[in-house]
């Protein structure tokens, strides 16, 4: 039964050093953020807010923050910094969903906002002769994912998972260690495969 534990606290201590480190990344770059503000340099400050929001950890107040403060820059009287803001919000969503989305929300009226900007642009990428037509050619740009499906994904965390367990397995084995040979080689493909099909 101890043994069991040793194992678990193990991984207990790493995830919430991790969590530490998330929440002190996070705020540290909601503090940069706010110190460009300060200096009048928006665009800078876009850049460490967006860190902020990257650094994310469910309930963290540091997310919610940067989200609230990437809002109020979207509203900036100059189209670039509205436009990078919104842009900012939409990559931080992005880059912080995995089998779900936390700033769902956000993300879809981040999209919406880009491509109504892009939209009325001069010199619009989009082949549409209206600018509902060019909006909607946006929209359906912005609405593709192309990250790694949540099938690929799962299968290469499921492999590096066994991978692991398997070498832990096997460091600790007297007996029957080729078969927990065979798991970690099990992982090891199955994480190469999860790459292969992202």
């Amino acid at each position: 039964m101890k043994r069991a534990l040793i194992p678990a606290a193990i991984v207990l201590a790493v995830l919430g050093a991790l969590a530490i480190r998330i929440v002190v990344e996070g705020r540290a770059a909601l503090g940069t953020g706010s110190d460009w503000v300060l200096r009048g340099k928006p665009l800078e400050a876009i850049a460490s807010y967006e860190d902020a929001a990257r650094w994310y950890l469910p309930l963290a107040p540091h997310v919610d923050a940067a989200y609230d403060r990437l809002r109020a820059l979207t509203t900036d009287p100059d189209p670039r910094i509205a436009l990078a803001a919104w842009r900012a919000i939409r990559s931080a969503a992005r880059a912080t969903s995995g089998l779900w989305t936390p700033h769902a929300a956000d993300l879809a009226d981040a999209d919406a906002a880009i491509a109504n900007r892009e939209a009325r642009q001069p010199g619009a990428a989009s082949p549409a002769p209206t600018t509902a037509g060019r909006e909607a050619w946006y929209r359906d740009r912005l609405a593709r994912d192309v990250r790694p499906g949540h099938g690929a994904a799962a299968l290469a965390a499921l492999g590096v998972l066994a991978w692991i367990g398997g070498a832990f397995a096997l460091a600790r084995a007297r007996s029957g260690k080729l078969a927990r040979a065979g798991i970690m080689l099990a992982g090891l493909l199955a994480w190469a495969a999860g790459l292969y099909l992202a």
